[in-house]
């Protein structure tokens, strides 16, 4: 047991190899999640209102306090301006055309999908107007929520990247690692040590799978720190991204092997990382999508880890089959460790040949 520690420390060292390497595995997500947090749009808009004695802007400004979601926040927030104020993002005003009067809404240096959402906000806000005026013969919406509140987007975008984070930390630096064994001919001392392929693939997978976890640390403070949001409970979060890291490090690992050059191996790291990303529950839960999405999603742990993840920011609700998603994520890295156990062992025998 002592060699192997020994074998994980040395393992762990280097990263002094490749210090660029590891600070973009292991902070990249973190940083997206950042950036993405800065522009992402909130739910509540600021709309400027040109101030009027029209009675029919009254009704106008009462319905946009109505337009939202009704367990989260409203849509709007209206702003009374007056008429000469410039028009900084966007104005509305109540005006007369052809003797009826029009809501007609200005924008300013915006660009194209904040018009669209202003102008989504103007429309149902006189959606609801009109649906007041028709009085018995309204249309009825009933809707009914699966949670007491409403968590903004950019909570789950962030408890999306969780995986990710954990995948890529995982895989790029696996893989680097490993494609540089051979480009170093440092493999060679691998394969003369005392202890067998198993255990220095386990202390390898063992580094990868703490510098996941680590990774994915950061995003959660990151998350937390951002949206007050925290996860109820982390031991349950980590136990749903280590399958995540193990199933990572052994694709890493294997395109290492398999490549053995540190530049191919790397970007294929990345761009899996990615890959299963955007099919595994990136940018909101399969089930919402079409269901050739689903189907494919089920390939990646990514979306099992996110369904596994969800209840712990989501007010304790599954979705999804989690002991379903327990045993799918079990049997890939079942799959994975042994094709890396196979692979190491050709691989290493033909170098030596």
């Amino acid at each position: 047991m002592k060699r192997f520690v020994r074998m994980v420390r040395n393992d762990f060292k280097l990263a002094v190899t490749a210090v660029p390497i590891h600070l973009i595995a292991i902070f990249q997500p973190t940083v997206m999640y950042l950036l993405m947090a800065v522009t992402m749009v909130n739910p509540t808009f600021d709309v400027r209102v040109t101030a009027s004695a029209a009675p029919e802007q009254e009704r106008l400004l009462a319905a946009m306090s109505q337009v939202g979601s009704p367990i989260g926040e409203r849509y709007i927030h209206s702003i009374l301006v007056d008429a000469d104020e410039p028009v900084e993002s966007q104005v509305i005003s109540v005006e007369t055309y052809a003797g009826q009067l029009t809501g007609v809404q200005r924008y300013g240096y915006i660009d194209s999908n904040l018009v669209k959402n202003y102008r989504n906000r103007l429309t149902a806000s006189v959606l609801h107007m009109w649906n007041q005026e028709l009085g018995e013969r309204a249309v009825t919406i009933e809707q009914y929520p699966w949670m007491p509140l409403e968590i903004p987007y950019i909570v789950y975008f962030g408890m999306a990247l969780l995986p990710t984070s954990a995948f890529i930390a995982a895989a790029m630096i696996g893989g680097f690692l490993t494609a540089q064994e051979f480009e170093f001919k440092t493999i060679t001392e691998y394969r003369l040590s005392p202890l067998g392929p198993g255990w220095v693939l386990a202390a390898r997978m063992t580094r990868l799978v703490i510098t996941g976890l680590f990774a994915a640390t950061f995003l959660i403070l990151a998350i937390g720190l951002t949206t007050g949001r925290w996860p109820s409970a982390l031991l349950p979060v980590y136990l749903a991204l280590l399958p995540v890291t193990i199933f990572a490090g052994c694709l890493g690992v294997l395109a290492g092997l398999l490549l053995r050059s540190t530049l191919p191996a790397f970007v294929l790291s990345l761009v899996s990382g990615f890959g299963c990303w955007l099919l595994g529950d990136g940018f909101g839960l399969a089930a919402g999508f079409n269901r050739t999405y689903e189907a494919i999603s089920r390939f990646t742990p990514n979306a099992h880890a996110v369904e596994l993840t969800f209840p712990y920011y989501y007010f304790g609700y599954s979705v999804g089959k989690p002991m379903q998603s327990v045993i799918i994520l079990f049997i890939m890295c079942i799959v994975m460790l042994a094709a890396v156990v196979l692979v190491y062992r050709r691989r290493v025998r033909v170098h030596q040949a």
